[in-house]
């Protein structure tokens, strides 16, 4: 889904607990609404609010079931599970970077299964951004999302190139 737009506003869950709400917009009212717990202590920012939601959809769009019993048992703080996973030792945690247009962003940590998962989805990520460009007001070359590990060493990078090749193969085989 292309995002045509977002909205982010507070609201009020079933527990009665003060959460942010984040919904992605696209075209022919297709929506995905994130739902998350607001931080303690933070006043309401919409720029985070867009950048935590994001993430939890990476997180989500790569994984069909819950990772552990903690997931499983959640009550939804989904701040207490990112300190659990920013903790783990055993590996797995990976920060994706994203070309965005002169310079790049990144989005908070993540905890994948393995190198291959991550590179995986910076693949189906690139893909994304490579739709988005516009030939001949964007730049068409060198990489359009990296993989670094959590201490920022850079694991993986895709180009426009690779991502190109992904689609075709991806538009040919289907996904």
């Amino acid at each position: 889904m292309q995002i045509m737009r977002t909205e982010v506003a507070e609201a009020t869950s079933p527990a009665g607990r003060l959460i942010q709400r984040v919904r992605f917009c696209g075209e022919g009212d297709e929506c995905v609404t994130v739902e998350m717990a607001c931080l303690e202590g933070s006043a309401a920012d919409d720029a985070a609010a867009l950048q935590r939601a994001r993430a939890i959809l990476v997180q989500t769009a790569t994984f069909d079931a819950a990772s552990n019993a903690y997931d499983a048992q959640s009550n939804g703080n989904f701040d207490e599970l990112a300190v659990t996973l920013l903790n783990d030792e055993s590996g797995g945690i990976y920060v994706f970077e994203y070309r965005d247009g002169e310079g790049s962003r990144q989005v908070p940590p993540v905890s994948m299964p393995s190198l291959e998962a991550a590179r995986e989805e910076a693949v189906r990520s690139a893909i994304d951004v490579l739709v988005d460009l516009q030939p001949g007001t964007d730049d068409l070359s060198g990489w359009l999302v990296r993989v670094r590990d959590e201490n920022g060493g850079l694991l993986c990078a895709i180009d426009v190139a690779e991502a190109q090749a992904a689609l075709q193969t991806r538009s040919t085989t289907g996904p």
